[in-house]
């Protein structure tokens, strides 16, 4: 069902503002999606290829596990997982691992990426992001809606992983790296007992880490977003995020 033109407007927001920034750091200590949990199924979601053909989620039940990031081309924290991204799935690729960002509304819209008003434009976004940041795997989009960011929940860039059962065996509201690995590499350990009969038990875990961004990744993304973008993130954080707050 698609949503109304006024709520699709509101999700593809124009500017980066105040609120939303103090709404990120309010949910920085906390569940960013309390209604998904690891050891939940999956919500089932629909997204494009960069042709616009559907994929779904479930097309890799039962084949391959799934991991997936969401991000746009203004989003600097997202461009900066993408090295991260790549070689990860340089290492995993032959071992049942599908690696796939999922393109959503734009973080930092401005006057060469604008707000999306249709789909074919947030298709054209997505592809210069592959072309441009060398994505090595596949980039899929969103509906104009933000259907599966609604569900996987509303952060800029979380990280989400799908075992072959279709279960959420990973999220995360960042990208970190390590950790991501280490989940990747008893995903695939378990499979491995498992498939030689032995017993196993499930276990859950939660963890809270510190991160730092590389702040000439923020200027590159910010200037190329367009003019106005830095002034409107300076403004929403209250800070220069290029000469400020960084290492």
């Amino acid at each position: 069902m698609t949503e109304p033109a006024n709520a699709t407007a509101s999700y593809n927001r124009p500017h980066y503002s105040r609120e939303e920034y103090n709404h990120i750091q309010d949910m920085a200590n906390l569940d960013f999606q309390p209604g998904l949990h690891v050891g939940d199924m999956a919500p089932d979601v629909v997204v494009s290829d960069l042709e616009g053909r559907p994929v779904r989620l479930s097309d890799f039940r039962g084949k391959k596990n799934v991991v997936f990031e969401f991000g746009s081309i203004t989003a600097p924290i997202f461009i900066n997982d993408i090295v991260d991204l790549n070689r990860l799935h340089g290492k995993f690729r032959d071992n049942d691992i599908q690696f796939l960002i999922i393109y959503v509304r734009e973080g930092h819209p401005a006057e060469n990426y604008p707000a999306h008003r249709s789909l074919e434009q947030k298709l054209s976004h997505a592809r210069d992001l592959q072309r441009l940041e060398n994505v090595a795997f596949p980039v899929l989009v969103d509906s104009l809606e933000g259907t599966a960011h609604h569900l996987y929940g509303l952060r800029p860039s979380p990280v989400w992983v799908i075992n072959k059962e279709g279960l959420v065996v990973h999220k995360s509201s960042w990208l970190v790296a390590d950790e991501l690995e280490m989940v990747l590499d008893h995903l695939l350990r378990a499979e491995k007992w498992l498939a030689e009969g032995l017993r196993t038990r499930r276990v859950y875990a939660e963890t809270w880490r510190e991160l730092w961004i590389n702040r000439s990744v923020h200027q590159r993304v910010l200037e190329r977003a367009g003019p106005s973008a830095r002034g409107e993130v300076v403004q929403a954080f209250g800070l220069d995020p290029v000469t400020q707050g960084q290492k």
